[in-house]
């Protein structure tokens, strides 16, 4: 019941599924139920654990926990995901108006989502990849990216699109670069504060004693949000803007200069980390066209003005050829795929969450994401601490002699 109800689009479709593979009919309402309360069981361990974290000494935090072995690269992922929840609706005639860069939405949220992955990679002594591939010169992820990032609903790239394209990128200069490869990928997703959501990360992390690890990174998009959480929880990894991100910027502010092969130079620079001649380019390009209207997005000028200022935030963390270098990754892909399934459960148009039954459902769905299948010492420590109820044994475990 809690799987059918965290993991399938809707309770509806929970009902459905129980009925037609356990020939057991169960209504959504009684699944609905069960998953909140397991939901809010399991909120109760998360609280714990950032309860006891946030007592904790500066340096036992950093220390990490020595009950698991530290991975060899730690990376730390972070990003939004978009869900409707009832107790923002407003009343009526009191939502804001916002701007057309930000259209009026006051039920729609934003999700916080995490991903902590264990990597594996090896050091170079020089870039192991100083030529951009091709694939990333003309892939459509970028351009896919580059077209949505004027929504701010946006969820990124197809899944794993954009973050697989080093992985197969065929007989180019890439065909010799291995990115790190990924052992194993735990989820943690909140609706609550940015605030309270670095906590949770870095609880997670610190359960999966990442700050053990002697190499760790952590990637995210230009979010002022995601490198304050850096700095605050995760100050040890090194901070690395989304590569992805940085060329989808690129690619659409090329499109007002009349030069050729624009976008293809500033791949190359962006790619070799030289953001400083590119934001060079963009300011002459400006000085030129001038500023686009503060109330329009659809001006070509509007998108050198938003890569001038995502380029000069975030210049100091993209140099590229030194992550390669020291094996870390540069895209986000892992996450830009976790927020998709996670919205597969909690978005859409016709779905409207209260706060505490959207809380119970995100930290499920991303337990059930989760490599480290943190809910199989759950349930046992959950069913332990039933009463009124009987205590199974395992299939295949030998009852105990009286």
């Amino acid at each position: 019941m809690v799987w059918a109800g965290s993991n399938l689009a809707s309770y509806a479709m929970a009902e459905e599924a129980i009925l037609q593979l356990a020939e057991q009919k169960i209504s959504a309402r009684r699944i609905r139920h069960q998953v909140a309360q397991v939901g809010e069981a399991r909120l109760a361990e998360r609280d714990r654990a950032v309860a006891q974290l946030q007592t904790m000494e500066l340096p036992a935090r950093r220390r990490g926990s020595a009950s698991q072995e530290a991975p060899e690269v730690a990376v730390v992922m972070m990003d939004g995901g978009r869900y409707q929840r009832r107790d923002h609706f407003a009343a009526r005639g009191e939502a804001k108006p916002r701007t057309a860069r930000q259209p009026s939405s006051p039920h729609w949220r934003e999700s916080k989502v995490g991903c902590l992955l264990s990597m594996t990679s090896a050091v170079c002594s020089d870039d192991p990849c100083p030529t951009i591939p091709d694939d990333f010169v003309h892939a459509s992820a970028v351009q896919e990216i580059a077209n949505m990032a004027v929504n701010t609903g946006s969820d990124g790239p197809a899944e794993d699109s954009a973050g697989l394209l080093l992985a197969t990128a065929g007989d180019g200069p890439a065909a010799s670069y291995k990115p790190p490869e990924l052992q194993s990928r735990d989820v943690v997703a909140s609706g609550q504060s940015s605030q309270e959501f670095g906590w949770q990360l870095e609880a997670r992390a610190r359960q999966l004693n990442f700050p053990a690890a002697e190499r760790s990174a952590y990637v995210a998009d230009g979010a002022k949000t995601n490198w304050r959480i850096q700095r605050e929880h995760f100050p040890q990894a090194t901070p690395i803007a989304d590569l992805m991100h940085a060329l989808s910027y690129a690619w659409s502010a090329s499109k007002m200069d009349e030069g050729e092969n624009t976008y293809q130079k500033w791949a190359q620079l962006i790619w070799q980390g030289d953001v400083a001649e590119v934001i060079e380019h963009l300011q002459t390009l400006q000085q030129i066209h001038g500023k686009a209207p503060e109330e329009t997005t659809s001006d070509p000028r509007y998108h050198v003005d938003r890569a001038l200022i995502y380029f000069g935030n975030n210049a100091r963390h993209m140099n590229y050829p030194e992550y390669r270098r020291q094996g870390l990754p540069i895209t986000s892909a892992h996450i830009e795929s976790s927020v998709k399934r996670i919205n597969r459960r909690i978005k859409g148009s016709e779905k409207f969450w209260n706060r505490t039954t959207s809380e119970a459902v995100l930290q499920l769905r991303a337990d059930y994401l989760s490599d480290s299948n943190p809910l199989a010492p759950f349930w046992r420590r959950h069913h332990a601490n039933q009463t009124g109820s009987n205590a199974y044994q395992h299939a295949g475990k030998k009852p105990q002699s009286a």
